[in-house]
Protein backbone atom coordinates (compact mmCIF):
# COMPACT_ATOMS: atom_id res chain seq x y z
CA UNK A 1 0.00 0.00 0.00
CA UNK A 2 2.65 2.22 0.63
CA UNK A 3 4.53 1.62 -2.61
CA UNK A 4 1.22 2.38 -4.49
CA UNK A 5 0.98 5.83 -2.94
CA UNK A 6 4.70 6.83 -3.32
CA UNK A 7 4.33 5.90 -7.18
CA UNK A 8 0.86 7.89 -7.55
CA UNK A 9 2.70 10.60 -5.75
CA UNK A 10 5.76 10.42 -8.10
CA UNK A 11 3.77 9.66 -10.73
CA UNK A 12 2.17 13.30 -10.29
CA UNK A 13 5.21 15.06 -9.53
CA UNK A 14 6.49 14.01 -12.74
CA UNK A 15 3.30 14.98 -14.65
CA UNK A 16 3.54 18.73 -13.00
CA UNK A 17 7.25 18.92 -13.96
CA UNK A 18 6.37 17.93 -17.48
CA UNK A 19 3.40 20.05 -17.63
CA UNK A 20 5.83 23.50 -16.26
CA UNK A 21 8.47 22.45 -18.59
CA UNK A 22 5.71 22.55 -21.43
CA UNK A 23 4.57 25.81 -20.17
CA UNK A 24 8.08 27.39 -19.82
CA UNK A 25 9.04 26.36 -23.28
CA UNK A 26 5.31 28.21 -24.88
CA UNK A 27 6.09 30.94 -23.10
CA UNK A 28 9.89 31.60 -24.41
CA UNK A 29 8.62 30.25 -27.98
CA UNK A 30 6.25 33.10 -27.36
CA UNK A 31 8.68 35.22 -26.40
CA UNK A 32 10.94 34.61 -29.71
CA UNK A 33 7.97 35.00 -31.76
CA UNK A 34 7.77 38.25 -30.06
CA UNK A 35 11.46 39.29 -30.60
CA UNK A 36 10.98 38.19 -34.56
CA UNK A 37 8.42 40.15 -35.35
CA UNK A 38 9.92 43.15 -33.24
CA UNK A 39 12.65 42.45 -35.85
CA UNK A 40 11.20 42.22 -38.61
CA UNK A 41 8.71 45.13 -38.01
CA UNK A 42 12.38 47.03 -37.79
CA UNK A 43 13.71 45.95 -40.74
CA UNK A 44 10.39 47.11 -42.56
CA UNK A 45 10.82 50.64 -40.87
CA UNK A 46 14.54 50.78 -42.21
CA UNK A 47 13.13 49.83 -45.54
CA UNK A 48 10.40 52.62 -45.40
CA UNK A 49 12.68 55.09 -44.40
CA UNK A 50 15.02 54.24 -48.03
CA UNK A 51 11.73 54.13 -49.96
CA UNK A 52 10.93 57.18 -48.61
CA UNK A 53 13.99 59.17 -49.92
CA UNK A 54 13.58 57.04 -53.32
CA UNK A 55 10.44 58.89 -53.94
CA UNK A 56 11.42 62.24 -52.73
CA UNK A 57 9.64 62.22 -49.01
CA UNK A 58 12.50 61.22 -47.18
CA UNK A 59 16.19 62.76 -46.48
CA UNK A 60 19.37 60.80 -47.33
CA UNK A 61 20.69 60.42 -43.43
CA UNK A 62 17.56 58.77 -42.68
CA UNK A 63 17.96 56.32 -45.34
CA UNK A 64 21.37 55.93 -44.90
CA UNK A 65 20.41 54.93 -41.16
CA UNK A 66 18.43 52.32 -42.62
CA UNK A 67 20.27 50.90 -44.95
CA UNK A 68 23.07 50.65 -41.49
CA UNK A 69 20.13 49.10 -39.79
CA UNK A 70 19.26 46.55 -42.56
CA UNK A 71 23.06 45.25 -42.25
CA UNK A 72 22.96 44.62 -38.45
CA UNK A 73 19.16 42.69 -38.70
CA UNK A 74 19.93 40.66 -41.33
CA UNK A 75 22.80 39.09 -39.55
CA UNK A 76 20.36 38.20 -36.87
CA UNK A 77 17.89 36.59 -38.83
CA UNK A 78 18.73 33.12 -38.47
CA UNK A 79 18.64 32.85 -34.54
CA UNK A 80 15.59 33.92 -34.71
CA UNK A 81 14.06 30.70 -36.08
CA UNK A 82 14.55 28.61 -33.62
CA UNK A 83 12.65 25.03 -34.47
CA UNK A 84 9.33 24.68 -33.03
CA UNK A 85 8.17 28.51 -33.74
CA UNK A 86 6.89 28.36 -36.80
CA UNK A 87 3.30 28.36 -38.61
CA UNK A 88 1.94 24.60 -37.08
CA UNK A 89 2.99 25.32 -33.96
CA UNK A 90 2.12 28.96 -33.40
CA UNK A 91 -1.34 29.28 -35.86
CA UNK A 92 -2.29 32.42 -37.09
CA UNK A 93 0.74 34.17 -35.00
CA UNK A 94 3.64 32.91 -36.94
CA UNK A 95 3.77 32.68 -40.82
CA UNK A 96 6.82 30.78 -40.99
CA UNK A 97 6.41 27.90 -42.89
CA UNK A 98 7.82 24.28 -41.95
CA UNK A 99 10.19 24.39 -44.99
CA UNK A 100 12.60 26.99 -42.48
CA UNK A 101 13.17 23.79 -40.42
CA UNK A 102 13.20 21.31 -43.27
CA UNK A 103 15.64 23.25 -45.77
CA UNK A 104 17.77 24.82 -43.04
CA UNK A 105 20.73 25.21 -45.26
CA UNK A 106 18.59 26.68 -48.20
CA UNK A 107 16.91 29.30 -45.38
CA UNK A 108 20.48 29.80 -44.30
CA UNK A 109 21.79 30.52 -48.32
CA UNK A 110 18.37 32.79 -48.62
CA UNK A 111 19.73 34.52 -45.26
CA UNK A 112 23.28 34.93 -46.99
CA UNK A 113 22.01 36.40 -50.62
CA UNK A 114 19.93 38.60 -48.14
CA UNK A 115 22.61 40.30 -45.91
CA UNK A 116 24.63 40.22 -49.55
CA UNK A 117 21.95 42.90 -51.23
CA UNK A 118 21.57 44.09 -47.47
CA UNK A 119 25.15 45.20 -47.81
CA UNK A 120 25.27 46.63 -51.29
CA UNK A 121 22.42 48.62 -50.53
CA UNK A 122 24.15 50.37 -47.56
CA UNK A 123 27.16 50.97 -49.77
CA UNK A 124 24.81 52.73 -52.33
CA UNK A 125 23.41 54.37 -49.72
CA UNK A 126 27.08 55.37 -48.27
CA UNK A 127 27.70 57.00 -52.05
CA UNK A 128 24.60 59.08 -52.21
CA UNK A 129 23.78 58.41 -55.96
CA UNK A 130 19.65 58.03 -55.84
CA UNK A 131 19.83 56.21 -58.84
CA UNK A 132 22.40 53.28 -57.31
CA UNK A 133 20.37 53.54 -54.14
CA UNK A 134 17.15 53.00 -56.11
CA UNK A 135 18.45 50.00 -58.10
CA UNK A 136 20.01 48.56 -54.85
CA UNK A 137 16.87 49.28 -52.89
CA UNK A 138 14.78 47.48 -55.91
CA UNK A 139 17.36 44.40 -55.91
CA UNK A 140 17.09 43.97 -51.22
CA UNK A 141 13.12 43.92 -52.02
CA UNK A 142 13.06 41.41 -55.00
CA UNK A 143 16.14 39.48 -54.65
CA UNK A 144 16.70 40.03 -50.48
CA UNK A 145 13.73 39.93 -48.99
CA UNK A 146 12.49 38.12 -51.84
CA UNK A 147 14.63 34.72 -51.22
CA UNK A 148 13.54 34.02 -47.86
CA UNK A 149 9.62 35.73 -47.98
CA UNK A 150 8.64 33.54 -51.04
CA UNK A 151 9.45 29.94 -49.77
CA UNK A 152 9.63 30.30 -46.44
CA UNK A 153 6.94 32.50 -45.10
CA UNK A 154 3.35 32.19 -45.74
CA UNK A 155 0.97 34.92 -46.60
CA UNK A 156 -1.20 36.52 -44.22
CA UNK A 157 -4.97 35.99 -44.65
Amino acid sequence: MKTSVKLVILGAALGISWAGIGTGWAQDAAAVLAKRQDTMKAQSKAMAAIKAFNEGKGDLAAAQAGGAELVKITATIPGLFPEKTGMAEMPGKSYAKPEIWAQWDKFNDAVKTAASKADALNTALKGGDKAAIAAAFATMGKDGCGTCHGPFREKKA
